[in-house]
């Protein structure tokens, strides 16, 4: 099993140190049909290193699944059990669970979908908590690269603890930081919570918004 390095890295701090508590400021609406709001604020103050996506084809090639859809709920995310209390506290707070209601699958096999939903685990931000990005949330559209990530332990000593948004049949994702992409009504381009347009790299031919992306992806699936 791949598993992401900057998810891998947000798990490595969680276990190293207590997370800080922040006050959300306005996030309390979706008026506009944006979803730039929910996107900067779950990403404030993070700085992923990751290993970026080059290509539609290097995105389906490393993913275990793609989907089209929609962010219908932003949720509690998972947490971390272990026999030193302190390990258990420190990541509670570290992670968002992201609901997609799941249109269409790119790539990857339907079975992998439960319910028409895939529940996806994010890093995100201590400067809101999963409830107040949910009262951000336009229902925005989305694309999802993302690696099936159900057999993952933070190290041999640790076990993941799902949140109960999560059924219990169903596969535990991470998305890529430059594979998931969000678009509200209300925007006129896509965006991401740890990527900007500006790094994805040339092969991907500058798409600007959900549906662009979605077309760049499901032609190179098609194609391999």
């Amino acid at each position: 099993m791949r598993i992401l390095r900057s998810f891998i890295a947000a798990a490595a701090v969680a276990l190293a140190a207590a997370c800080s508590s922040a006050a959300a400021g306005d996030a309390s609406s979706t008026a506009d049909g944006s979803v730039q709001r929910l996107t900067q604020l779950a990403g404030a103050g993070m700085d992923m290193d990751y290993t970026a996506l080059t290509s539609p084809d290097d995105a389906v090639s490393r993913a275990d699944l793609v989907v089209k859809g929609t962010l219908v709920k932003v949720t509690d995310g998972i947490r971390f059990s272990s026999a030193d209390p302190e390990v258990t506290k420190r990541a509670i707070g570290s992670y968002a669970t992201f609901v997609i209601a799941v249109e269409e699958v790119l790539d990857g096999d339907t079975t992998m979908v439960t319910g028409g939903r895939v529940y996806v685990s994010m890093s995100t931000s201590s400067k809101a908590t999963p409830q107040e990005l949910d009262a951000l949330n336009p229902q925005a559209k989305v694309v999802a690269v993302l690696e099936d990530i159900t057999a993952w332990r933070p190290n041999g000593r640790t076990t993941v603890v799902r949140p109960a948004a999560i059924p219990v049949e169903a596969r535990l994702y991470a998305a890529y930081n430059d594979g998931l992409w969000l678009q509200g009504a209300g925007d006129s381009q896509m965006y991401a919570i740890s990527a900007e347009h500006s790094e994805l790299a040339p092969a991907w031919g500058g798409p600007r918004t959900v549906d662009q992306l979605r077309t760049t992806i499901h032609q190179a699936a098609g194609a391999n």
